[in-house]
């Protein structure tokens, strides 16, 4: 036993080591250890021909640190301990204390400026700064010498009259971090060791030749873009096309660039509100007109911008019932600028659903939207914890949440249907006891002849795929949804995800009948679960066999969890009233339903 105990401290000594390596939060239980200090006399040396930093002056800080950020010093220049060129400053430092390895000649490390300095309470040889967009400078000493390198490039221009920049890639390449570690040792340069999240855009003000500091590893092969602010306002813009070459310590000038600057015309209005400010998703609720925007990002991915948009679309709406459907009742208009997608409401608003789509050059779609205007406010519960989190009172989709009363439930509760794992919805049904879809103005939903590939759905959001009592895609993807966390193609709005599967859970167990708040009414189509009871409508489905129409409307459902069991089924509870109500496997080709949950 004893041995196990040693082998397990050893395993977990390893561990804490490795994780802070990795630029993570350092874990290290340990901390400094009491050693003595040591004074010396140390000279900080700028590079000869680098630029941004060209000359010490006083007051300017530099961090020096060996193992642990708590032993770090903070150095201060002043006037005399500066050369008469200001490439050299030499003084006493004392409080140092020397991190010594048997692989590395250096023992101290040096970072530059100190404000920008963001070291891991264990720092070992690594710099760690809090941004990228500035000059920033790391050294390990050679003897009592810090010989300084660059970390990064320069971009620079002149702008005359702008008072502020923004700088973006055309292909929404990364322009900084929102931290940096690197590790200068007198055996390894890396200058982007460890990054944080990537920054698509950054900016500055413009004052003379404006230099914009951007890290290690930074490309523009499709060139780049530049917005320009006066005032607080955009009103000029460059897009250049040609590929810019930078390397880590040069400066790459684009020169006096004022003449060739195009007027901005501003697509964003002040009313124009942020729909996504809580979070990017392929869904979005609106409850009150306006005009709004969010990103044109893939899902709740927002490194992953759509590329290559040349305009957008409405592809359907629906009122989730068999009324014939007018054109932009739902929503009026919608278009793309500047990576975000823009839409209007009308007046007053229309409940119901729609679709956006983002398209290229050929029109083809490149990731479209759910729009959901439900008529009345949704609202969550934990309904007793059927679910193992809060649930929305509503199916995804609905207008109305279902009630458990004795005449036939409205289409309006039913909700949008979707296959497991594909992010755009479908129309649910139209009527009670009906077979057909909900009518839409716009693209109908067609059927695929077989299986449809990922690319495919992606271009034809209204295609439904198949193959007879298994998936709709090939090759199948079994983590398009997930039981961990939300995936990038979850079809519920920020803040929601498909429930996990948790077969602890009462709405996921083996015999939903035994649970708490069981009742049913197949004359009007509801079932109950939970305390207090949550209703949910027996819309049927929308059978995998040829994608055909919704089947048995009023005694039948299918609701998804996020967990794929095999490539061609997915678990969801399958309720068939009178006859079983439990957690199965189904394929994932047949259309089922989605409550969302709370994440």
């Amino acid at each position: 036993m004893k041995r196990i105990h040693i082998f397990a401290l050893l395993f977990c000594t390893a561990a804490l080591v490795v994780s802070c390596r990795k630029g993570g939060d350092d874990p290290d239980p340990v901390g400094p250890q009491e050693e003595e200090t040591v004074s010396k006399t140390l000279s900080f040396v700028l590079p000869s021909d680098a630029p941004g930093k060209t000359a010490w002056t006083a007051g300017d800080k530099i961090v020096v640190h060996g193992e642990y950020a708590a032993d770090q010093v903070t150095v201060t220049l002043s006037a005399g301990d500066i050369s008469s060129d200001g490439k050299t400053a030499t003084l006493l430092v004392e409080g140092l204390k020397p991190y010594v390895r048997e692989d590395c000649g250096s023992s101290l490390y040096a970072a530059w400026p100190a404000e920008a300095v963001d070291n891991l309470r264990h720092c070992f040889f690594y710099s760690k700064f809090n941004g990228t967009n500035r000059p920033l400078l790391a050294a390990c000493n050679d003897g009592d010498s810090f010989r300084f390198q660059p970390v990064g490039s320069i971009l620079s221009f002149t702008a005359e009259g702008m008072d502020e920049y923004e700088l973006s890639g055309n292909k929404k390449e990364a322009v900084g971090y929102e931290f940096l570690q690197v590790k200068v040792t007198d055996k390894e340069q890396n200058y982007a060791q460890y990054k944080g999240n990537a920054l698509l855009t950054v900016s500055g003000p413009v004052d003379g030749t404006t230099f914009v500091y951007l890290p290690e590893g930074t490309e523009f092969p499709h060139g780049l873009t530049l917005k320009f602010k006066k005032a607080g306002k955009a009103v000029k813009i460059l897009k250049i096309t040609d590929a810019q070459e930078l390397v880590r310590g040069q400066v790459t000038d684009l020169g006096d660039i004022t003449d060739e600057l195009d007027d901005y015309d501003d697509p964003f209005s002040d009313d124009i509100l942020d729909i996504d400010k809580d979070g990017n998703a392929n869904c979005y609720i609106v409850t009150a007109p306006g005009v709004y925007k969010f990103k044109a990002v893939k899902g709740n991915n927002t490194a992953s911008y759509v590329e290559d948009v040349d305009s957008a679309v409405i592809l359907w709406e629906t009122w989730n019932n068999a009324e014939e459907v007018t054109e932009h009742s739902v929503v009026t208009s919608v278009s793309y600028a500047e990576d975000y997608m823009i839409f209007h409401t009308p007046e007053t608003l229309r409940p119901g659903n729609a679709v956006l789509a983002a398209l290229d050059e050929a029109g083809k779609a490149l990731w479209s939207w759910h729009i959901w205007v439900p008529q009345t406010a949704i609202t969550t519960s934990s309904y007793g914890d059927i679910f193992g989190a809060e649930a929305m009172d509503r199916n995804l989709g609905a207008l109305l949440p279902a009630t458990a009363g004795t005449d036939p439930l409205a289409p309006e509760t039913f909700g949008l249907s979707y296959q497991w794992g594909h992010k755009d919805p479908f129309p649910g049904p139209q009527a009670y006891k009906s077979s057909k879809p909900a009518t839409v103005a716009g693209q109908v939903a067609e059927v695929a002849p077989g299986q449809i590939s990922l690319e495919e759905s992606i271009a034809n959001p209204t295609l439904l795929g198949h193959m007879n009592n298994l998936g709709w895609l090939k090759p199948a993807d079994n983590t398009l949804w997930s039981n961990d966390d939300k995936a990038m193609y979850d079809p519920c709005p920020a803040g929601y995800r498909v429930p996990k599967r948790d077969g602890s859970k009462p709405f996921w167990g083996s015999d939903l009948t035994k649970a708490e708040g069981w009742n049913g009414n197949t004359a009007a189509g509801w079932f109950t679960i939970g305390n207090p009871a949550a209703v949910f409508p027996l819309a049927g489905y929308r059978d995998d066999y040829d994608v055909g129409g919704f089947t048995h409307v009023y005694d039948r459902c299918l609701y998804w969890t996020a967990y794929a069991s095999s490539d061609g089924v997915a678990y969801g509870s399958d309720v068939r009233y009178g006859s079983s109500a439990k957690l199965k496997e189904s394929p994932k080709a047949r259309a089922g339903y989605v409550r969302c949950v709370k994440e």
